[in-house]
C-alpha cells in the first residue's frame, strides 16, 4: 500500500479510458491539495478530499485478494473517522467488502440508486426546440433560485435549507460556465459544466422547469453544452441516477453511451 501525494501520473499507468470516465471525480480530487490517495500501484486506486466526503474506489477487473485485504484495511480506518462514511465503486467488487465490515464493526451499510455513466463523441439532437443558449447573469438569480430548489426537491425529496438556494444563485450568477435555455424571454432550462480537465469536461445541474418539460429544452441545452466541449478538443461526459428515466432517454438521444455505473454505499444508521 502507498500513500500518494499526487495520483496523476498512477492513474495514467492503471487506469483505461473508459474507467477514467467512470471514475471521472478522481480529476476533481486532483485539484483538491487536502485529496487523500492510496494505492498498490498495479490494481486500485483510492480518493478521498476528506474523511467527511465520498471515498471513492476504483479496482482493476482483476484486482488479487491481498489487494482486496488492503482496500478493506483503508474503508475500515476511513470508518473509524466517520461512523457514517460513504464509499463510490463497482458495486460487483465492493459490496462483499463492506458487508463483511458492517458485520465486523457491528454497524449498516446501505446502497444508494446506482449511478449511469455516459459520455459522448457526437451530438445528435433528436428533438428540437425553440430558442437559444445563453449565459446566466444577476439578471437570473431568482429563476436559478427556482431551478436549484426544484431539482433538489426532484433529487433529494427535501426543501432547500436556509439561504442555500440564495448562495447557489449568487455563486454561479455571471459564470462562463452555468448556461440557460431562453425560449420568447423565458428562461426554461439550466445546466453547468461542473469541472473540465484536459482531457475530460463534466456537465451536471440539468434541470428544466417543471411547467414545461417535454419540450425538448434539457436534450437542446445539454446538447448544445457538448458540441462546445467537443470543439474544445474534450470528452463530454455526465452522470446520472439509473432510476431516473426521463434524463437517461434524453442522454441517449443527444448522443451518449453508457459508460459503466457506480453505486455509493453509507455505513450508518
Amino acid at each position: 500500500m502507498v500513500k500518494l501525494e499526487n495520483a496523476l501520473p498512477i492513474i495514467n499507468k492503471l487506469m483505461s479510458e473508459n474507467a477514467k470516465v467512470n471514475f471521472n471525480l478522481f480529476y476533481l480530487f486532483l485539484d483538491n491539495e487536502g485529496t487523500t490517495w492510496y494505492t498498490d500501484e498495479k490494481s486500485y486506486i483510492i480518493g478521498q478530499t476528506d474523511a467527511n466526503r465520498p471515498m471513492w474506489i476504483w479496482m482493476d477487473e482483476n484486482v488479487t485478494q491481498e489487494a482486496l485485504a488492503e482496500v478493506e484495511q483503508i474503508i475500515e480506518g476511513g470508518l473509524d473517522e466517520n461512523a457514517k462514511l460513504n464509499v463510490t465503486a463497482d458495486e460487483r467488487i465492493i459490496q462483499p467488502i463492506l458487508y463483511s465490515i458492517a458485520k465486523r464493526k457491528k454497524t449498516i451499510v446501505r446502497g444508494q440508486v446506482p449511478m449511469v455513466i455516459y459520455r459522448c463523441d457526437k451530438v445528435v439532437n433528436s428533438k428540437k426546440a425553440g430558442g437559444h443558449m445563453i449565459l446566466s447573469d444577476d439578471t437570473h438569480r431568482e429563476i436559478m433560485e427556482k431551478f436549484i430548489t426544484g431539482m433538489v426537491w426532484d433529487l433529494a425529496r427535501r426543501p432547500m435549507n436556509e439561504g442555500e438556494a440564495e448562495n447557489f444563485a449568487k455563486d454561479v450568477a455571471g459564470s462562463a460556465y452555468f448556461y440557460l435555455w431562453e425560449d420568447e424571454g423565458q428562461v426554461v432550462s439550466m445546466a453547468m459544466i461542473a469541472h473540465r480537465s484536459e482531457t475530460f469536461a463534466r456537465i451536471n445541474t440539468v434541470y428544466t422547469d417543471a411547467s414545461r418539460r417535454g419540450e425538448g429544452y434539457a436534450g437542446m441545452l445539454v446538447g448544445t453544452v457538448t458540441q462546445k466541449i467537443l470543439d474544445e478538443g474534450r470528452i463530454p461526459i455526465l452522470y446520472t441516477e439509473q432510476d431516473n428515466v426521463c434524463s437517461n432517454a434524453t442522454y441517449r438521444k443527444i448522443g451518449y453511451t453508457v459508460c459503466g455505473e457506480l453505486r455509493q454505499f453509507q455505513f450508518g444508521e
